[in-house]
């Protein structure tokens, strides 16, 4: 089987994300299976060469831009953030040379692209009405209307990209659920992760509480959360716990993330780390709730993965099929702060969800599943 794969994000690039561990893990495992040619409109250096990947890379000479005229069009605004219209021109072209099977845009970036095509899947890693919904909720009075627009721009954009494409991958049941509702070909395709050997050991007795919370902070979703912490829920863990300390973790802070630091000592903020399970692996707990929602949190995969005690909020703890066996579920900020305080106040017991954890994401999001889940989508597509 011949498919095109589309991504706004190159799978040979590092990424400071979570297509680092989607897009990137995914294609040379996809590769193995089907005839892949890969097109993306991010370039750059090759850390990762196509003979490595297993698949044909094809160049790209589009360039993202974010223009004012991208802010008044009927499409969301955050479409050409990553999506250039030169790139859906570039798939059509390619589309006619290369005859492929299935046409496979990967994120609702690069659902332009696919429009009208009768072989075409779409993966989504979110539902990205809800995200835009939270977000409206979150923002302040001066920029309500503009987030309203790319509500209702977005909204229509993603249900039709839904309804349009031959079949529909999701990342957790909550996504499929949605999907189900204006598409009846969806799949359900975790994501894949390796529990490799590294495991959270629980800290020496009398050690500095350490909590962490980790992600792309250049993210608005990572930012919000990180001043959530800061203002709301530490504050009532120091209460009990004067000596914790917040670290906040992860690539291209902006300034006002950067200043909580300054504002209390106690909150460090570190940017980009060489690993980020390093500093998981050196916590008490990791914290990773969620304000704005959306698909399956790969920081709190990664960090269950791991077996660090986990405290994170209701939706992505749904995403995980997580339960209170296996994670600290609260929310809101006294609920949070709660859980934070349970967990330095029975380490034992915290330790004991955290090695739950890590044999919960064991079992379900295994890398053979996602594959399968995939050919099962593109088996449909190509009969259509």
């Amino acid at each position: 089987m011949r498919v095109l794969l589309l991504s706004p994000f190159a799978p040979h690039l590092r990424h400071d994300h979570a297509a680092s561990d989607t897009i990137v893990q995914l294609v040379p495992r996809l590769a193995a299976e089907v005839e892949l040619f890969v097109y993306s409109p991010q370039t750059g250096p090759e850390p990762v060469t196509a003979a490595e990947l297993g698949c044909t890379l094809l160049p790209s000479s589009a360039a993202a831009h974010a223009g004012i005229a991208a802010r008044l069009g009927a499409k969301p605004a955050w479409l050409r953030q990553a999506w250039p219209r030169q790139a859906t021109r570039d798939v059509r072209e390619l589309v006619e040379r290369l005859r492929p099977d299935v046409v496979h845009a990967e994120y609702l970036q690069c659902a332009e692209a696919i429009e009208g095509l009768p072989n075409a899947v779409l993966g989504i890693h979110d539902v990205t009405e809800n995200v835009m919904r939270q977000s409206l909720k979150a923002s302040s009075f001066p920029k309500k209307p503009y987030r309203l627009a790319e509500l209702a721009r977005t909204a229509a954009f993603e249900r039709a990209a839904i309804r349009n494409a031959a079949a529909v991958l999701t990342l957790s049941d909550a996504d499929f659920a949605v999907a189900s509702r204006f598409n009846s070909n969806v799949v359900l395709a975790r994501p894949g992760i390796e529990l490799g050997d590294r495991q959270w050991a629980q800290p020496a007795p009398g050690a500095r509480p350490v909590f962490v919370f980790a992600g792309a902070m250049w993210r608005r979703a990572n930012a919000l959360i990180a001043h959530f912490l800061v203002r709301d829920v530490m504050p009532r863990v120091w209460q009990r716990f004067p000596d914790a300390e917040l670290r906040i973790v992860g690539a291209r802070p902006p300034q006002d993330v950067v200043e909580l630091a300054g504002a209390d000592a106690r909150v460090v903020v570190t940017g980009e780390v060489p690993d980020i399970r390093d500093e998981m692996l050196r916590s008490h707990a990791v914290l990773a709730p969620s304000i704005v929602g959306g698909g399956v949190l790969m920081k709190v995969v990664h960090a269950m993965a791991l077996g660090c005690p986990v405290i994170t909020s209701t939706e992505p703890a749904a995403s995980v099929q997580g339960d209170m066996s296996t994670l600290f579920v609260a929310d809101g900020e006294e609920s949070l702060a709660v859980a934070a305080c349970q967990v330095l106040g029975d380490p034992a017991h915290a330790a004991a969800r955290g090695r739950n954890g890590r044999l919960h994401v064991g079992r379900l999001f295994q890398w053979d599943n996602t594959v399968r889940a995939y050919l099962d989508a593109y088996k449909i597509a190509s009969r259509g």
